[in-house]
């Protein structure tokens, strides 16, 4: 389920991956266990003093909310002028379900929606971009949902955001983003001895001064932490099993401009099958070309996990 956190200010990057759990999902789950929980409760109860918990998710992993450009907003759904019903949750149109027995005088703060804000980056120095697509009040707390334009979700409290302008976001420009979800007829293993050995790793290796971590054979225990503080980029990045699922994510400040990478990888034991979700970018130049790089990359890393081992 998703992991709640008190404020967006007060982690450090290794506990957020940590923390985790199995973000990936999660809305379909969240839904069905708060559906069976209404049911089994009363028609009717007396309004809670038990404060709420709806700021402060950060699920990056939920690539049910895959990545999107900030100039696509049209593409965006949201329900933007009433709580969203139990279906809109499991479609993505919306991020968080309210329990109307615990909050009944909860509602929408009506609001003209998708919108592009920031949130505080504090260990990047940086502040991230997210499409805002959910605001309620709870308990006198203004609250928002938002998807990261790299992929995943997030929630926090109104005054830990800041909204763009349409002129503001206009002058960004096109910022779109490298995805693919794909499904391996291979383990997690397989593809791990397969991609330690592509060029794209052992970068990654050298870069973080991490060559044996990025070099080395499967090892379901493993796990690293990435740093880098030059004086053109700043980066932050974790890769390990979290949970039962491999993931990887780096953070990276390059003079205020926000880049990040995500490999996601998610293994079905029953079917032997791995789904691998990577997310890079923005590419606001260049992007055809640097599409056509990871294709070619992703496409043999497929090709020769699949194959004899």
């Amino acid at each position: 389920m998703m992991k709640k956190l008190n404020s967006l200010h007060t982690f450090s990057f290794l506990l957020l991956i940590l923390g985790l759990s199995s973000c990936q999902n999660s809305n379909k789950e969240e839904t069905e266990k708060q559906v069976q929980d209404s049911t089994a409760s009363k028609k009717t109860v007396a309004a809670s003093t038990e404060p709420h918990q709806y700021g402060g998710w950060y699920c990056p992993d939920n690539f049910g909310f895959v990545p999107v450009d900030i100039q696509k907003l049209k593409e965006v759904p949201v329900v933007a002028d009433r709580l969203p019903t139990k279906e809109e949750l499991k479609e993505s149109k919306s991020l968080i379900d309210v329990d109307l027995m615990k909050y009944p005088d909860a509602r929408v703060l009506k609001m003209d929606l998708p919108r592009v804000a920031r949130v505080n980056a504090e260990l990047l120095g940086m502040h991230e971009l997210v499409i805002v697509i959910q605001a309620i009040v709870v308990q006198k707390d203004t609250v928002v949902g938002y998807r990261f334009v790299n992929g995943g979700n997030g929630s926090s409290r109104i005054g830990e955001v800041t909204f763009l302008s349409n002129e503001e976001v206009s002058a960004l420009g096109s910022q779109p983003f490298y995805y693919n979800k794909t499904v391996y007829k291979a383990s997690v293993k397989e593809i791990w001895n397969t991609i330690r050995k592509t060029d794209f790793f052992k970068q990654l290796g050298k870069k973080f001064n991490k060559q044996d971590f990025f070099a080395k054979e499967w090892d379901a225990q493993a796990h690293t932490n990435m740093s880098l503080d030059s004086k053109d980029e700043k980066a932050e990045g974790s890769i390990g099993m979290v949970f039962g699922n491999y993931y990887m994510q780096i953070d990276y400040n390059r003079n205020g401009f926000h880049y990040s990478e995500k490999l996601l990888m998610i293994e079905n034991q029953d079917d032997k099958t791995t789904q691998v979700f990577f997310a890079s970018g923005p590419f606001p130049k260049d992007y055809d070309k640097k599409k056509e790089e990871f294709d070619k990359w992703l496409e043999a890393v497929k090709k020769m996990s699949e194959g004899p081992y």
